[in-house]
């Protein structure tokens, strides 16, 4: 069959360059990448329609699950999750009151907080940058509130799943409890939270092995 078109969605913190290192190991692709606006202008403006292979990283993961899928032939999550944040009714995420101090600590000081974010999750980053809080503050909140498991389970036979099993971010027992099993999960050794910089072959081998399965 004919690759379709490629759409690569980044996480928090982070644009639509984040995807470069992978998108090179993939070669030549037909694909696009989308951005939040965190640090400038957004891109979110896609023609659903068409048929794509989504490859999410972290909160771009979450996200893409609430997009139209009818087209999409298959999702890909790396360093991904259906849900971020922990609850009653659901022990494995993250507790709301960690990412509720971090959103206050983002309007006293954005960089301060960017930069003990970066350097959690082993990015170093010298560059100047431009913060658009709102739209920080928006992907804090989306974090805190967005449970897409059920969608997740509907798109199960669209999913697969490269993770880490030494992510400071989605630790081993939150990226199993995202998804219904028995949905694959290729682990990483030793890669963290940022998969596709850290070791940007690897995301590429995957998405590769993903699509030569496609029927």
């Amino acid at each position: 069959m004919k690759i379709p078109r490629f759409l690569f969605v980044h996480g928090w913190g982070f644009d639509r360059n984040f995807w470069e290192p992978v998108r090179r190991a993939i070669g030549q692709h037909n694909g696009d990448s989308l951005d939040f606006g965190y640090f400038g202008q957004s891109k979110l403006e896609y023609d659903w329609s068409q048929p794509f292979i989504a490859v999410g990283h972290s909160l771009g993961f979450l996200w893409l699950l609430q997009q139209p899928l009818a087209a999409c032939i298959q999702l890909i999550s790396i360093n991904g999750f259906s849900r971020f944040f922990a609850g009653s009714d659901w022990p494995f995420g993250v507790p709301q009151r960690v990412t509720k101090r971090m959103q206050l600590a983002l309007h006293r000081d954005a960089k301060k907080t960017l930069d003990q974010f970066y350097e959690t999750v082993g990015f170093f980053d010298t560059s100047e940058k431009r913060y658009d809080l709102a739209a920080l503050d928006n992907g804090l909140e989306f974090l805190m509130t967005q449970d897409n498991r059920s969608i997740a389970k509907k798109q199960a036979h669209k999913i697969a799943i490269m993770a880490s099993d030494q992510d400071p971010i989605v630790p081993v027992s939150l990226t199993k409890a995202c998804f219904p099993t028995p949905t694959p999960i290729l682990w990483n050794k030793d890669g963290g939270h940022l998969l596709p910089i850290t070791d940007p072959d690897s995301c590429a081998n995957f998405i590769r092995d993903v699509v030569k399965c496609i029927k």
